[in-house]
């Protein structure tokens, strides 16, 4: 009998939080395959590893709130990388300078098939998180400083003065214009940029700038989407997934079933010669279900 996988041990992995990494490998970041000299970091997998059967949706996972489960996943995702290497012309050739990687955008758009509108409205709270995480943070801060206004009998400058640096604390400003006994809660910033994004083996980290929705009369009943996500951090590694992929670093393309390139996971085993005993098939049931 199959049993769940263990705890994950990424310290960055924030739905281990929630405990449900203990149940699903959708939240845990792959190991990634060290570097090496002499050979690269694909060349670390084995090959004809054993077979997954288990189907990956993307899942987000948004401050403050839940995780969730996107209803059917994109039809396209574009991730576009990109060096900031700047050239200047001079008298004696070109000057170069070397800035590093820009931020990594992932451009995804797909329609929500049978959930319709309803599944629009799920990835607009997802793109609009911080928005609503923050309303119950502002309503209670909002009740504790009128609380405070009313207890002291501030002037009406006064009360505009404390007002200003309420919002102020509100974006992130020093904790000591927050009410008394209020800690410093999170800020629109941070519950914005602290979005994460689960997708086969990889975590995304970052932020949305934008998310278009289109709906024609030609598809009634069907809703288009695309989102730009801005990537600060990236985790984990992608492997293969599907039956006919082969071995990238284990020679020149050749697909001979026999002789060719090694697969990226190992043959089916079964033996259509006999028929399966009873209890052979009520052991692979429980194996399907638990």
């Amino acid at each position: 009998m199959a049993f769940p996988p263990s705890q994950s041990t990424d310290p960055f992995d924030i739905a281990s939080l929630f405990g449900l990494s203990t149940t699903t490998g959708n939240f845990v970041g792959a190991n990634v395959p060290g570097v090496s000299g002499i050979k690269t970091r694909q060349s670390f997998l084995q090959n004809e590893r054993p077979g997954v059967t288990t189907r990956n949706l993307i899942h987000w996972l948004v401050p403050e709130g839940p995780i969730v489960q996107m209803y059917v996943n994109p039809q396209n995702i574009s991730y576009n990388h990109k060096k900031n290497i700047t050239s200047q012309r001079t008298k004696g050739g070109y000057s170069l300078q070397y800035w590093g990687p820009e931020l990594t955008t992932i451009n995804i758009d797909g329609t929500t098939g049978t959930s319709g509108i309803e599944g629009i409205n799920v990835l607009y709270d997802i793109y609009n998180n911080e928005q609503l995480a923050f309303d119950p943070y502002a309503l209670y801060l909002t009740a504790k400083l009128n609380q405070e206004q009313q207890g002291t009998g501030l002037t009406d400058n006064s009360a505009l003065s404390i007002g200003a640096d309420f919002v102020g604390s509100l974006l992130g400003a020093s904790e000591s214009n927050l009410p008394r006994g209020v800690s410093q809660p999170p800020t629109l910033a941070q519950l914005a940029f602290t979005v994460e994004m689960y997708w086969s083996g990889e975590i995304y980290r970052g932020y949305f700038t934008d998310f278009t929705v289109k709906e024609s009369a030609d598809q009634l009943g069907l809703f288009n989407y695309s989102i730009s996500f801005v990537c600060t951090q990236k985790r984990g590694f992608r492997s293969n997934y599907l039956a006919w992929h082969r071995s990238a670093t284990s020679g020149p393309s050749f697909s001979n079933p026999n002789t060719g390139v090694p697969y990226s996971y190992g043959p089916l085993q079964q033996d259509f010669n006999t028929n399966p005993s009873p209890q052979q098939i009520v052991n692979d049931l429980l194996d399907s279900i638990f």
